[in-house]
């Protein structure tokens, strides 16, 4: 049985606002599993942190690992790492081959002590004028496969838990 998404609206409009550009960017995913793991709730995503090219990003600890730690301060230890976003530059919101690698380099990493890692792929413009609608599917890692993923559809919530208002909000790139 699949786990119930919720996601912040906060961060669903953060993800969905990024300005068009001709390569990828991506960020981490940061909220927590329930108790009973049917659940996870998205409260934080951080913003880009450099870019990578039209057809690569590699979402890496820098500019994300200071932010991760501020969360886990500011709310007690209660958001933690749940996995990355990124943007697909007028391409589908679909996971690559290099997006199943990299999932399942993450799954198999004790560092990030995540084995489900959770991950947001943004179908987005790559150019200012382009016509292509910003679209964003969540994709979790299955348990008894790290290179398969399960699409999951998000409830949007307009409120998150005490701890998670105390984790400060980071600024994000406007769209122009």
């Amino acid at each position: 049985m699949l786990p119930e998404l919720w996601v912040y609206r906060r961060v669903v409009r953060q993800l969905m606002c990024l300005p068009a550009r001709p390569w990828e960017v991506g960020g981490w995913l940061l909220g927590y599993w329930t108790a009973d793991e049917r659940a996870l709730l998205v409260t934080h995503a951080t913003p880009p942190a450099g870019r990578g090219t039209p057809f690569g990003v590699k979402v890496s600890g820098r500019g994300h690992s200071e932010r991760f730690d501020e969360a886990w301060e500011h709310s007690g230890g209660h958001v933690t790492f749940l996995g990355d976003w990124h943007t697909h530059p007028g391409c589908a919101a679909l996971p690559s081959r290099r997006d199943g690698r990299a999932i399942m380099q993450l799954a198999g990493d004790p560092a990030y002590g995540t084995p489900r890692p959770l991950s947001a792929i943004i179908q987005a413009p790559r150019w200012p004028f382009s016509k292509v609608r910003d679209v964003v599917r969540w994709h979790l890692t299955r348990s008894e496969r790290p290179a398969e993923t399960d699409e999951l559809n998000a409830r949007v919530v307009d409120d998150v838990p005490d701890e998670a208002t105390r984790v400060p909000h980071w600024e994000w790139p406007a769209r122009r």
